[in-house]
Order: C-alpha cells, then structure tokens, then sequence
C-alpha cells in the first residue's frame, strides 16, 4: 500500500503545475490501482489457511471490487496512451491483443477447462462460474491496455527499443498471472503461498506501476 501511494505521489508532484490529459489519465490509474491493492489485501486466515486440492478458493466480494478497480485502471491507462501519440499501429494493437488473449486462454485464465494439459489450462485454474464472465472482461481489458501502450509512441520520442510504457504494461500483465494463480490456482495443501512466487508477482506489479508512474515526467 505505501509503494502504491509512493507512485501516486509521483505525478501529483511533478515540477509543472499543467495538468495535461496525459498526467490525469494516469493519475486516475493509480487511484484506481491503489483501491485495488487495498481490496486485494488478503486477511490472515485467508493467507494462512489454504483449502485442499479438491476444494475451490472462496472468492470474496473485496476481491472482485479489486478486479474491477484495477480494470478501471487499465481503462484510464488506455486513455492516457491514446492520448499522447500522434499514430496508433493497428497491426501491433492487433497482433499484441489477440496474442495476449490467446497466452491467456492457454493458461487457462478465460474459461479453464476442468482438466490441466500442456495445451490447455496450463496453471490448472478453477474459476466460479460467476467469477468467469468477469475474469473474461478483465482479460479483454488488460490485454487491450499492453496492446494500445505497444502499439503507441510517446509524443515525445524515446531512444530505447522498447518505450517506458510498454515496458511498465507488460510487467502489469505478467505480474496479473501470479495474481491469477494465487486466486484461482488449485492448492496444493494447507499453508501460506511460497515467498519466492509472491516476491516476483508483487515485484513486477510495483516495478510496472513505477515505470508506468514514471512516464509522466517524459511527456
């Protein structure tokens, strides 16, 4: 929660009092990103007392607020991209979304079967059927949001291979399959999840909202 409004803080102090549509958009992304964190906080038993193997994690009502904040977040994302660049390269909003969906559907993130393969469901997820069509939206979202950051240059042009938010979109989106896992994943048995895996997921979520923070001092 601190690192989240440590980020929040950043383009709220930025040496130019202008608040152009570029800076609010991501500010409104990390508002909604710092409610998400909150809803997301797992409670003490729920971080201690996994169920089994054969039972379903329990979905709370914070956690399905949290998705949909985070959405909103993407959303805002979306508009602060679209919004600082002169051109849109449909091929690569094309060819990132539907390659993201694809990743997405084959870790079995949007509608997992009931059994785990190579090929299909490969997290071997569980997701409630009322969780399913929600997880699906978010899915659409996130993907659109790497999609429109790759797919779009900064205004003011970037010298690295790879511009500041498509760099700070993919860590997101790579940090949202640990959440995915954490939420949705068949346990393995009673415990709390290992420190290696909940080190690189919160990892790359608050490196991607540093990077993505950061882009307002560029533009």
């Amino acid at each position: 929660m601190l690192s989240s409004v440590t980020f929040l803080i950043g383009p709220l102090l930025t040496n130019t009092t202008e608040w152009s549509p570029y800076r609010l958009s991501i500010t409104i992304g990390l508002v909604f990103s710092l409610a998400g964190d909150f809803c997301l906080l797992p409670s003490r038993s729920e971080f201690y007392n996994s169920p089994s193997s054969e039972q379903r994690k329990p979905i709370s009502t914070f956690f399905q607020l949290g998705v949909v904040a985070f959405a909103l977040a993407h959303i805002a994302y979306i508009a602060a991209f679209l919004r600082d660049t002169k051109v849109v390269s449909l091929g690569t909003l094309t060819t990132t979304f539907m390659a993201t969906m694809l990743v997405a559907r084959w870790l079995g993130v949007i509608y997992p079967p009931e059994q785990s393969s190579a090929r299909s469901n490969l997290l071997n997820l569980t997701i409630a059927p009322d969780m399913k069509p929600l997880v699906l939206v978010y899915a659409v979202i996130i993907s659109s949001m790497f999609a429109v950051a790759l797919a779009t240059n900064p205004v003011t042009p970037t010298t690295t291979w790879l511009s500041q938010r498509g760099l700070g979109a993919g860590m997101f989106v790579v940090s949202d399959v640990f959440v995915a896992k954490d939420a949705f994943g068949r346990s393995s048995g009673p415990g709390k999840p290992g420190w290696l895996r909940i080190a690189v997921g919160y990892g790359l979520y608050f490196w991607g909202q540093m990077v993505i923070a950061g882009t307002v001092e560029t533009t």
